[in-house]
């Protein structure tokens, strides 16, 4: 990756490569208020060396260099953690975030308390790839909203991965 530097001059963010997550990344990964969205897009190793991709709704950046998520062990995403824990997570937000997020993961808790089937993922940022276009916005962000019925424990589940 080298030496570069993110650019970050006000309107302009223009940059290719950095080694954490830029502030204004961090901050919308950060999700206040508990938020599910946006969505991000992580890709693990499978058994046979091919990506596999799962959305992730809790993924949290604790700071620009840590992020954090509930996966569930019945998922091949878990096995692949475990396995190899090389990942890449990609995140798309209004009004000019495209980022991947190359690093690696490892479970730090194997059961939460908002249900044992959940665990803790940390992932060790290495490097940021900038992929926004220098023209043109984003105008949504891949999002998920829970049922009514469910909220309390997405809530549940987010607050225990922040509150570590």
């Amino acid at each position: 990756m080298g030496n570069e530097r993110v650019q970050d001059t006000g309107e302009e963010r223009h940059w290719r490569k950095a080694f954490e997550l830029p502030s204004y990344v961090f901050e919308v990964l950060r999700k206040p208020n508990r938020r599910i969205s946006p969505v991000a897009i992580v890709a693990t190793v499978d058994t046979d060396g091919k990506p596999r991709t799962a959305p992730f709704g809790s993924l949290r950046a604790v700071t620009p260099r840590l992020l954090r998520l509930a996966c569930d062990r019945r998922h091949d995403t878990y096995a692949n953690f475990c396995r190899d824990g090389r990942v890449s997570v990609a995140v798309l937000a209004a009004p000019d975030i495209a980022v991947s997020v190359r690093g690696r993961a490892r479970v730090v808790k194997e059961r939460m308390e908002i249900a044992e089937h959940l665990v803790v993922v940390e992932v060790e940022v290495e490097d940021v790839k900038n992929d926004m276009m220098r023209r043109g916005v984003i105008e949504g962000e891949v999002g998920f909203a829970p049922p009514e019925e469910l909220k309390v424990y997405y809530v549940g589940a987010i607050a225990e991965i922040e509150d570590m």
